[in-house]
């Protein structure tokens, strides 16, 4: 009998040992980061107590099995009173899994629990947001009145304003996030975006340069830098971002009229000839502008018959361009030798867009035909 109870006693004190050595694999298996082989280490304990469980979860969690881990979480949270950072991990899970619902659930019970809580005022914002919920803004004001160093509830407001052109609230907002945080890239773009729908694009470009000496590289910001800097008349800086913008879009047509406007600038009218047909070859809407532009450079070239060719182009894509038309008579006043031609381009034009209104270039024309009329009636009488 007491041989019995000894081998029992050995059985039991074998097992707990045996799990107890498994625990400890487990968890240095764990702290290293390989998931795997944790979570067959935890699987091998026999019963499995919330402790083994909640590690399955978080393993399953960091590995990205997600639904996984929410099944163990589940289990975690059934058979026991979980602390409140098991129920933080759960609600995290949720939103990264897009359970937005049982998300709002559980942070809406650790934000009445914990009011003073920013983050958790936060998150139900981020959730509220994801469900289309018009309050999500209250829950992002909520956290930053708790919290004004808040980067993310900070990002939420500005954005918000921005979008209703509430030029002063984001300049206001925006600011007070970066007294905490001057490298907010978020931030720093907001205010330069801010700027820039005002069109104020010398205030805006040092916001959109610190995001790029930040190495913050991106499409959107080569294309502002690009933007401001043709505008503040730094055209080679400007070229250099928007070649940028072509390595992340190679098949944007407004970049390559950009380019060759700026190379237009430089007088580098070969280039901006390749960039302008470059853009024509990709649009699908109207081209009048950039054949009219292309028709310019011919004209810097004193390539008349090209200049005319695409301002009669232009002229065919936009018939009321009266720009174009204005153009078109002043090539062919340089190009052809005979003043009855020319005078028949001005008529034309003239026929088209005379109005009683005081208009510049209708006093040019009108000017210029009564020169060339004067000119015909001379040649007349010496014949």
């Amino acid at each position: 009998m007491n041989r019995a109870l000894i081998f029992i006693l050995y059985i039991i004190i074998y097992q707990a040992m045996a799990q107890s050595s498994a625990l400890t694999i487990a968890d240095s298996l764990y702290s290293f980061g390989d998931y795997s082989k944790a979570i067959k280490k935890y699987q091998e304990i026999v019963p499995k107590n919330q402790y083994v469980l909640l590690q399955i979860a978080k393993s399953h969690r960091a590995k990205g099995t997600y639904a996984d881990a929410l099944s163990y979480y589940k289990q975690v949270l059934k058979n026991t009173t979980p602390t409140t950072s098991v129920k933080l991990e759960y609600a995290k899970l949720l939103m990264i899994t897009g359970k937005f619902k049982k998300a709002d659930s559980m942070y809406t019970g650790l934000a009445l629990k914990y009011p003073k809580n920013p983050d958790f005022q936060y998150r139900l914002g981020v959730i509220k947001k994801k469900l289309k919920d018009t309050v999500a803004i209250s829950y992002f004001k909520e956290a930053f009145r708790l919290d004004s160093t808040h980067q993310k509830s900070c990002f939420e407001i500005s954005k918000n304003y921005l979008k209703k052109r509430n030029y002063d609230m984001v300049w206001k907002t925006a600011n007070i996030g970066l007294r905490s945080y001057p490298e907010n890239v978020e931030l720093i773009s907001v205010l330069g975006q801010n700027f820039l729908f005002r069109e104020d694009y010398d205030t805006a470009l040092p916001y959109f340069q610190k995001l790029f000496d930040l190495n913050q590289e991106s499409e959107f910001i080569h294309s502002k830098l690009g933007l401001c800097y043709s505008k503040a008349y730094a055209y080679e800086k400007a070229i250099f971002h928007f070649n940028e913008v072509l390595k992340y879009n190679s098949k944007s047509p407004n970049t390559y009229s950009l380019l060759g406007h700026a190379y237009q600038q430089l007088k580098k009218y070969d280039n901006a000839l390749e960039y302008y047909k470059k853009a024509l070859a990709l649009k699908d809407i109207s081209v009048d502008e950039d054949l009219l532009s292309i028709a310019l450079l011919y004209r810097f070239q004193e390539k008349w018959k090209n200049a005319i060719r695409y301002a009669k182009l232009a002229i065919k894509e936009a018939p009321n361009n009266s720009r174009a038309h204005y153009q078109l008579a002043m090539f062919a006043d340089a190009h052809y030798q005979d003043p009855e031609i020319k005078l028949k381009y001005y008529q034309t034009y003239l026929k088209k867009f005379d109005t009683d209104k005081k208009d510049y270039f209708n006093m040019i024309v009108k000017k210029r035909i009564a020169q060339l009329e004067e000119e015909i009636q001379n040649k007349t009488k010496n014949n």
